[in-house]
């Protein structure tokens, strides 16, 4: 909490000779721009002072793909997309089913079936552990395969990072 005995701008704690005032800032105006000053060239307008952005790169290096694949690739994700939704959409209800059952049971086997041996209520938790893995193997599968028409058309296209810029993390602003 600042002191009343400070000076305003001045910085909490500091002492009386180490006042640092803040620089003033200019003052910003959010009324609506007029026509003239939307339609106005270029050169009467001040130019920014904000930090320079990287001129972006010198054109797109040209790939000769055919059409027809890409277009194949399209409708193969399509399909992916389609049937990985319908096979997650099952595999949760499972996952929802297994929690409601398990939650359910953990507290039947701890107060009621006491008295039944452990391998009554293992034996079908693991059993469905191993189920709810193959299924959830089986729902993934479409999403996480890999299609041999995208790596035809990586291996056309070339990369377009240069040397001093090739996932450096150091020249980004």
């Amino acid at each position: 909490m600042a002191d009343e005995n400070e000076p305003p701008g001045a910085l909490p704690g500091a002492l009386e000779d180490e006042i640092v005032q803040a620089p003033a800032t200019p003052e910003r105006s959010f009324a609506p721009l007029s026509q003239d000053d939307i339609t106005a060239p270029a050169k009467t307008q001040a130019p920014a002072t904000g930090p320079q952005r990287r001129p972006p790169p010198r054109g797109m290096p040209s790939a000769r793909v055919d059409p027809d694949m890409v277009k194949e690739f399209e409708q193969e994700i399509d399909t992916k997309v389609t049937t990985g939704r319908k096979r997650m959409r099952w595999f949760a209800n499972h996952l929802i089913l297994f929690v409601a059952v398990i939650t359910a049971a953990i507290p039947l086997r701890l107060t009621i079936y006491a008295e039944f041996h452990d391998a009554f209520f293992l034996v079908p938790l693991g059993t469905w552990v191993g189920l709810l893995a193959f299924h959830a193997n089986y729902a993934l599968r479409p999403m996480l395969k890999r299609s041999e028409k995208e790596s035809q058309i990586k291996a056309i296209i070339p990369t377009t990072e240069t040397g001093e810029s090739a996932g450096d993390a150091s020249n980004r602003e």
